[in-house]
């Protein structure tokens, strides 16, 4: 597949689902630079690789956790190399025995469907259930990149607009950890 890299907002913006286009509004309100990349469904880093190759950025694996009881919600964002290891992460963050999210907490709780986890799911936690987990090796990187809410497309920032900028404006404090 041919992937092309095009700035700001997509012309076929109002084409769109409505949780994407709520996503480049945000960015744009608050005065992002960023690109995007159409592509393929991605369900899998082995998915994503060529489209974050063309984007130019090293993948990030987005993994949504909760705990038994469904009291902590967890957002990890890790580099797509590692492996997310849930007893790790329920020693760095204190809560215990964690587990992946169910469709339906991905649905309710961050507006999502499999395929499509995305930082900018916290646009739809206005409860701040969720807690946001950033590995450390993240932020030495020049770019971010993530999908709009929608598993068909890549948006790239710079890594400092996505922490300075779009992470407080979403309400939410992240945790960094060396995952």
């Amino acid at each position: 597949m041919e992937y092309i890299v095009k700035e700001g907002r997509p012309n076929n913006y109002s084409e769109r689902p409505e949780k994407e286009q709520r996503v480049y509004t945000f960015l744009d309100d608050l005065g992002i630079d960023y690109v995007y990349l159409d592509h393929e469904e991605e369900y899998s880093m082995g998915d994503a690789a060529e489209a974050d190759e063309a984007i130019g950025v090293v993948g990030a694996k987005n993994v949504f956790l909760r705990d038994k009881k469904r009291r902590h919600y967890l957002l990890i964002l890790v580099n797509g190399t590692k492996r997310v290891d849930l007893k790790q992460i329920s020693e760095l963050s204190g809560i215990k025995k964690l587990t992946f999210c169910h469709e339906d907490d991905l649905e309710e709780i961050l507006g999502l469907t499999p395929g499509a986890v995305t930082p900018f799911g916290l646009l739809n936690d206005s409860e701040c259930r969720v807690q946001l987990i950033i590995d450390e090796s993240l932020k030495e990187e020049k770019y971010f990149a993530m999908h709009p809410c929608v598993n068909t497309t890549t948006i790239r920032m710079s890594n400092k607009d996505f922490l300075e900028k779009v992470i407080p404006a979403m309400g939410h404090e992240p945790v960094f950890f060396d995952i």
